[in-house]
């Protein structure tokens, strides 16, 4: 067992759809698989996060509580950005589990719905500032279908570190091979004028 291991690394694939979100430790193999949906609730005039995933689902709404669903967009998945943000945290609180002060994890992202046409700037932005703000160490954007191996994140993840993938890398759909993004972080450099 690594030393990274032993310290409490924690290493995850966030996996997300229209109608759930699947969180995938990669050492271990657990998965969580919730539906991004949250209760909200009113207190005091504020808005506070009450509940989400399948609890949200089966409890009875009481006066001033509404249901909303994080991906409740009909062009991208992430429609609530403040929201997704910490339906995020909670999940990854739950994954924690009874860990009195859990490391902060390496996610790796990935968006399965809503991938038409691919993935713009802004989206991949998204899904890394998200994963960011609920408090990731660390972030890689996978597009692609494929779900990818434990070695293929951690040398996607070397890569970055690297700078030699700085933005994403992406997984070529049929053969699940990690893309070095080499020639990426050059023309990044070409059009930022070398600085």
């Amino acid at each position: 067992m690594s030393l990274r291991r032993l310290l409490g690394d924690r290493l995850y694939l966030l996996q997300l759809w229209r109608d759930r979100f699947e969180l995938r430790d990669l050492h271990s193999g657990e998965v969580i698989s919730e539906p991004p949906v949250v209760v909200l609730g009113d207190q005091a005039g504020k808005v506070v996060f009450v509940a989400a995933g399948h609890e949200a689902l089966s409890m009875a709404l009481e006066e001033g509580m509404r249901r909303v669903s994080v991906t409740d967009h009909p062009r991208v998945l992430i429609g609530d950005f403040a929201l997704a943000e910490k339906y995020l945290q909670w999940l990854l609180r739950k994954a924690a589990g009874n860990r009195l002060f859990p490391a902060a994890p390496r996610l790796v992202m990935q968006q399965r719905d809503c991938l038409e046409g691919g993935l713009t700037e802004v989206e991949l932005r998204v899904l890394r500032e998200l994963a960011l703000g609920a408090g990731a160490r660390e972030v890689l954007v996978l597009e692609g279908e494929e779900q990818p191996s434990l070695q293929q994140v951690e040398q996607a993840f070397a890569d970055q570190r690297k700078g030699t993938g700085k933005r994403a890398s992406s997984l070529v759909s049929g053969v699940v091979t990690l893309v070095v993004l080499a020639a990426f972080a050059v023309a990044v450099l070409l059009r930022n004028g070398g600085n």
